[in-house]
């Protein structure tokens, strides 16, 4: 049996000094973020239409040719097909008791999603499809189109960041930091912004044909985790 004690002493032994060899690394870990701040360039708007009637048939015909209204205004905005999509499509029964009367009737519903590229014409837009017999509106989302290249920007300026403040860590200690170890990002789910409130530079100054609606601006952050050897 001595032969296995042996042997577990000597593993445990160097167990320990592999923990003391990590722990006594000179590093220096810090975390960078920033914000990058953009002026959404479209929206997205969720509309419907909502019809009921005696019969299925009914109630599918009416709403269908509600849609066809709203398609037509759509394009005749410029608005193309590829920004144009059903999200959702119902026809159902639906039950009314009204003093023990039983009433039966069905309602037929379409959602449609389309965005806009020009936010001068958002206004026009939404009257022309509540003109054209849209009678929902679900919301008006602000993106921003090149997100991609505004995370980007927003990662470079964390790792940046890191460094300096790494470097003033170490230079109140009288010290330098050297090569970079390791590096992380943090999921960060505020990449889908938040809306601020800002004047975007392309609404007109006349108050009186101002949008009713406004853009704002979206945030979008990155984190990262950066370890540097402390000299």
């Amino acid at each position: 049996m001595k032969p296995v004690r042996i042997l577990i002493t000597v593993v445990c032994f160097a167990a320990m000094i592999h923990a003391q060899d990590r722990y006594s690394q000179k590093v220096v870990r810090v975390v960078g973020t920033s914000e990058v701040k953009v002026v959404p360039d479209r929206a997205v708007i969720e509309l419907g239409v909502y019809r009921q009637a005696p019969s299925a048939g009914v109630a599918k015909e009416s709403e269908d040719a509600a849609a066809r209204k709203l398609l037509a205004a759509i394009r005749a905005n410029g608005i193309e097909d590829k920004d144009v999509q059903t999200t959702y499509l119902s026809l159902q029964p639906q039950v009314n008791i009204h003093k023990g009367v039983r009433t039966t009737y069905f309602v037929a519903e379409q959602t449609l999603t389309v965005t806009v590229r020009d936010l001068t014409k958002l206004d026009t837009i939404l009257q022309a499809l509540i003109k054209a017999g849209g009678n929902r509106i679900d919301s008006v989302r602000y993106e921003v189109s090149d997100l991609r290249k505004y995370r980007d920007r927003a990662r470079d300026m964390a790792v940046k960041a890191a460094r300096e403040k790494a470097q003033a860590l170490a230079a109140a200690l009288g010290q330098e930091i050297g090569k970079a170890h390791s590096i992380e990002e943090v999921p960060d789910s505020q990449y889908s912004g938040a809306l601020a409130n800002s004047s975007a530079d392309y609404y007109s100054r006349d108050k009186s044909r101002a949008p009713s609606t406004s853009a704002g601006q979206q945030t979008i952050s990155a984190s990262i985790i950066v370890s540097f050897d402390l000299n």
